[in-house]
C-alpha cells in the first residue's frame, strides 16, 4: 500500500469520527467536504450493492441507529453523497437536541491558559501532539506549519512547538537549502508583507528547515505586531465569545488574495477545524499534506 493510500484511509477514517464530536460545526464538515473532492483518490463513486444500502432521503426514517449505520456504508462507498447526507442527518439530530447529538461549546481555554502562566510549559496541541506520537514526517511538518495557523500563538509559543517536536522527532528539520522555489529569506522588514510571509510559508514545503521556520515565524510576528489584517491574536476574541461558531473566530479571508481553492491552507474552514481540534483537524492535516 502506497503512502497516499495509507494517508487516504486514515483521513477517511479521521472525517466519520468528527461525525461523532458534537463540538463539530456543521458547516467546517461541509467545507471539508468540498475539500476532499479536490484530491484524487479520496472521494468514491455513490454506488449501491450488497454491502452499502441506499440513503433513505425521508426524516421520518432517521434515528441514532440509521445515522449510525450509514457511517458504516460511508466507510465502504466514501462518496460525496453519503458524506453530506450524514452531514445532513447529523444537523437535523442537532436541531432536535437528539441525545448524542446537541452541540457543545467548541472553543477550550486551557491551552491559553497554561501559556498564559507565570511559569510557561509548552503544551502541544492534541493535534500536534497525535501525528509526533505516530511518527510519520510528513503529517508531523504539516501539522507544526499549521500551526501558524493559529493566532492565539504569538512567536514565542511557535517557537516552543518548534523546540518541542525537534527534541522528539529525529530529521523532522532539512538542512538549510535555496532554490527557484525555495529563495533565501530577506533581512529587510520593509519586504515583510503579507504576500512574502505566503511565499515563504510555501517554500516550507520545498525545504522545511529550521532557519525557515524560524524566519516564518519571525515574518509573522512584525505582522501581528503591526496589525496587518488576518494575522491579530484572538485570544481575547475566543475568551470574549466562548459561544461563538467556529467559524466565527476563524481568521475570516482578508482582501488581498481571494483563496485559489478549497483545499488551500487559507482556508478558513481548515483554520475553524484547527480550533475544534480532534478528529476534524487531523483531517486538515491529511489534506494538506496530499494537496502538497
Amino acid at each position: 500500500m502506497t503512502t497516499n493510500a495509507i494517508m487516504i484511509g486514515k483521513a477517511r477514517k479521521q472525517f466519520l469520527s468528527a461525525l461523532d464530536d458534537r463540538q463539530g460545526d456543521t458547516e467546517v464538515l461541509q467545507q471539508i467536504v468540498d475539500a476532499v473532492q479536490q484530491i484524487p483518490g479520496v472521494v468514491e463513486a455513490y454506488k449501491v450493492d450488497g454491502v452499502t444500502r441506499a440513503i433513505d432521503a425521508d426524516p421520518v426514517g432517521w434515528n441514532p441507529d440509521y445515522f449510525s449505520r450509514q457511517k458504516v456504508f460511508a466507510a465502504h462507498n466514501f462518496s460525496k453523497e453519503r458524506l453530506e447526507h450524514l452531514i445532513q442527518v447529523r444537523d437535523v439530530f442537532r436541531q432536535r437536541n437528539e441525545k448524542g447529538f446537541t452541540p457543545t461549546v467548541a472553543v477550550s481555554n486551557a491551552r491559553e491558559d497554561l501559556m498564559n502562566s507565570a511559569s510557561f510549559d509548552y503544551q502541544p496541541s492534541s493535534n500536534l501532539k497525535k501525528f509526533v506520537e505516530e511518527g510519520d514526517l510528513l503529517t508531523i511538518r504539516t501539522a507544526l506549519r499549521l500551526e501558524l495557523n493559529d493566532h492565539r500563538l504569538d512567536g514565542s509559543e511557535l517557537q516552543a512547538a518548534l523546540g518541542w517536536v525537534k527534541g522528539r522527532v529525529s530529521g523532522i528539520f532539512e538542512a538549510a537549502a535555496e532554490g527557484a522555489f525555495a529563495r533565501d529569506p530577506l533581512a529587510d522588514r520593509n519586504q515583510w508583507t503579507e504576500d512574502y510571509y505566503d511565499l515563504h510559508v510555501t517554500y516550507l514545503k520545498t525545504n522545511f528547515s529550521e532557519k525557515r521556520f524560524l524566519h516564518v515565524i519571525d515574518v509573522r510576528e512584525h505582522l501581528r505586531n503591526s496589525a496587518v489584517k488576518g494575522f491579530a491574536s484572538t485570544k481575547t476574541m475566543d475568551s470574549g465569545s466562548p459561544t461563538a461558531s467556529p467559524m466565527a473566530q476563524a481568521p475570516c479571508a482578508n482582501s488581498r488574495q481571494p483563496i485559489p481553492d478549497s483545499a488551500s491552507e487559507r482556508n478558513p474552514a481548515f483554520k475553524a477545524a484547527l480550533l475544534i481540534g480532534g478528529a476534524i483537524a487531523a483531517v486538515v492535516v491529511f489534506i494538506i499534506a496530499l494537496a502538497r
